[in-house]
């Protein structure tokens, strides 16, 4: 698999410069003791067939403050979709600059907590047995893992040393073996010790579907996530090889890359349209509940968006792949990708926001600018009345 590396290497750089600017320092923890406040399951449809809408006023948002989000997203030219869905009806939806409803794009990390949801599936099959067992246990190909257990990779506290720039990043994705290169970087951290962010660590939770699964990981997401939920997919018979970083960054609709082994990128390259992102909030938003049927179990929903990790990024705790922060003082939850893609559901206010902007030349947002997503969630949830 073969990249442009000069086109790359500048790609993560600018990564790495947001990703690792922030301080921590709020010790706060975002899920209060007796859990969020979660909606009723019990709703007027489920939108497997398609989404229904509903006019803002029906549902208690405010028309002028939604205006003011909807032209701060407009003003931003990275801006791609808004998208409110409140009580189960989509109340507002824009797609800004050449954004549209049957666009699909790289989610980049909120592939993540999708990731997580098929580490939850597995559980919940009894697949895996526990988040407390060791890695080198489940994966026993790899004893390199050491003293590293599942829960730690999915808070990402491995204390595995990393680049998620520059030559070692290129490296890790040029490598035949992304779980090898990963662990042959060693640990600089004591497991459990500290929050430190890496798409190598997160790799090893598709690995590890790979590893204990009959099926491939898109196969399990199309079985038990997508198909269910009415979202068209199509798994890859197989990886795609790359000659270029334009190759790479060119769309791949409604499917999920692979590494060069065959097993789907954890940390990116997941493409789905907004409506689809907002059905897997308002999935997770239901305690895991679709319809008639549970896809995640509720308990597997509820540790996800726990504060297992404080102290990230000076404004958020960590789950299982999750981000959870306080928006508008309501404790809300988030998958979180490069560029500002945003999965966000604040359960006390039945809500579910999803943001989209430029996946293919991404910019990372940037606080008090035009161009600042979570100042637009905030704007969203603003607009929700009281």
């Amino acid at each position: 698999m073969l990249i442009n590396y000069n086109l790359f290497l500048r790609f993560l750089l600018l990564f790495s410069v947001f990703l690792f600017s922030f301080s921590c320092e709020s010790d706060q923890t975002i899920v209060p003791d007796d859990g969020y406040q979660w909606p009723s399951q019990v709703r007027d449809y489920w939108p497997t067939e398609g989404w229904r809408t509903s006019s803002m006023e029906d549902h208690n948002i405010d028309p002028v403050k939604m205006d003011l989000a909807d032209k701060f997203a407009e003003n931003d030219a990275l801006a791609r979709a808004l998208l409110v869905v409140k009580d189960g009806y989509i109340v507002f939806e824009n797609y800004y600059g050449d954004g549209g409803v049957n666009k699909s794009t790289n989610l980049w990390s909120v592939t993540k907590s999708f990731s997580s949801a098929l580490v939850g599936i597995l559980m919940d099959q009894n697949t895996i047995e526990s988040t407390n067992l060791l890695m080198s246990e489940l994966m026993p190909e790899y004893p390199e893992f050491n003293e590293i257990t599942l829960h730690h990779v999915l808070t990402m506290t491995t204390g595995l040393s990393w680049a998620e720039s520059g030559p070692l990043w290129v490296d890790w994705v040029l490598s035949d073996d992304w779980v090898a290169s990963a662990l042959a970087r060693g640990q600089i951290n004591k497991p459990g010790s500290k929050f430190f962010y890496s798409s190598g660590n997160s790799h090893f939770l598709t690995a590890l579907v790979d590893s204990k699964a009959d099926k491939s990981g898109d196969l399990i997401a199309k079985e038990h996530l997508f198909d269910p939920m009415g979202i068209p997919f199509h798994p890859l018979d197989e990886p795609i090889i790359y000659n270029s970083w334009n190759d790479y960054i060119m769309p791949l609709e409604q499917s999920w890359r692979k590494d060069p082994n065959g097993i789907e990128t954890a940390s990116f390259s997941l493409y789905l349209t907004a409506r689809d992102m907002a059905k897997f909030g308002f999935l997770y938003l239901n305690r895991g509940r679709w319809d008639n049927q549970n896809l995640v179990s509720e308990s597997w929903v509820k540790t996800s968006t726990s504060d297992h990790v404080k102290n990230v990024y000076g404004r958020y705790s960590y789950g299982y792949q999750w981000y959870l922060t306080l928006i508008g003082g309501y404790p809300s939850f988030l998958a979180s990708g490069y560029g500002g893609q945003i999965i966000g559901v604040v359960p006390s206010l039945d809500l579910v926001v999803v943001l989209k902007y430029e996946a293919g030349n991404p910019v990372h947002p940037e606080t008090g600018t035009d161009h600042d997503d979570m100042g637009l969630f905030e704007m969203v949830v603003e607009s929700v009345g009281r």
